[in-house]
């Protein structure tokens, strides 16, 4: 595949102006180009019970409705709460309660700055504020947060459920940046930057570190043509953790797996199977 016109001044840029190669890294590592990808599914999203909790860059958005066990919905990077009304909805009608959470300078939520550990803070702070919920519900980026949160910040699910997520930060980086043509100095040069901006070695962002100390049963299901993630993904964050199992839906990809139909029929019946009584 002959190298594109991005490639190839990324790769030069990495070679000859290290620091400014970064310094773009850190800022679209932290800094959200949009605060929501969809339209689809806001009208559902804005009939609920608007709230906020005080998350790590101030106040954040929580989306609330129905009665019964609670259950948090985090979404990906770059997008917010719509993106998981197609579950939120179905999940609420099943008789539990929902709590959709726009994650740090997100959707309706305050702050300028976003990324993996600051949604990790702000999950652990909805637990806390909130009250633990009876599972997680994440998407993309929301997974890989809510295991930081549960690893780190008190979260404590009693049952979490992950849709198209990656399993680790460099895997993930070096995938997406072969997909994109980048040289391994610029995939390099992107994690040591990701690292500097985080205040942590990028390598410690690693589901497989966390997961297997996890007594929470977990349910991971991946699109088929995801491209952000590759499916290889949820094989790996399954088999680390000790009660969990994947599959991969067909025919579908990174954001088509939040509206399928068969996503639904397999996240209703394992978040009903978690319930006391």
């Amino acid at each position: 595949m002959p190298a594109s016109t991005f490639s190839i001044a990324a790769n030069a840029t990495a070679v000859m102006f290290p620091r400014t190669f970064k310094a773009s890294v850190q800022r679209q590592f932290t800094r959200p180009r949009v605060k929501q990808q969809t339209d689809n599914g806001r009208d559902w999203l804005e009939s609920l019970e608007k709230a906020s909790f005080e998350g790590p860059q101030g106040k954040q958005r929580v989306y609330r409705g129905g009665k019964g066990p609670l259950v948090f919905f985090q979404h990906g990077w770059e997008a917010d709460s719509a993106d998981l009304s197609t579950l939120g909805q179905a999940v609420m009608e099943a008789g539990f309660s929902v709590a959709l959470i726009d994650g740090p300078a997100h959707g309706q939520s305050e702050g300028h700055k976003a990324y993996i550990l600051l949604f990790a803070e702000g999950l652990g702070a909805a637990g806390t504020q909130l009250g633990q919920p009876h599972a997680v519900i994440a998407h993309s980026m929301g997974l890989p947060a809510t295991v930081l949160a549960m690893a780190r910040h008190g979260l404590a699910p009693g049952r979490v459920v992950g849709l198209g997520a990656p399993d680790a930060l460099p895997r993930n980086m070096a995938f997406q940046g072969e997909a994109m043509g980048l040289s391994q100095r610029a995939v390099a040069l992107m994690l040591e930057a990701v690292s500097e901006s985080f205040g942590e070695p990028a390598a410690n962002l690693d589901i497989t570190l966390d997961a297997p100390n996890f007594t929470a049963p977990a349910l991971i299901l991946h699109g088929e043509n995801d491209q952000i993630a590759p499916p290889v993904c949820a094989e790996r964050i399954a088999s680390a953790w000790p009660d969990a199992v994947s599959e991969v839906i067909e025919g579908v990809g990174h954001r088509g797996i939040l509206r399928d139909p068969r996503v639904v029929e397999r996240v209703l019946p394992f978040l009903t199977a978690g319930q006391q009584g």
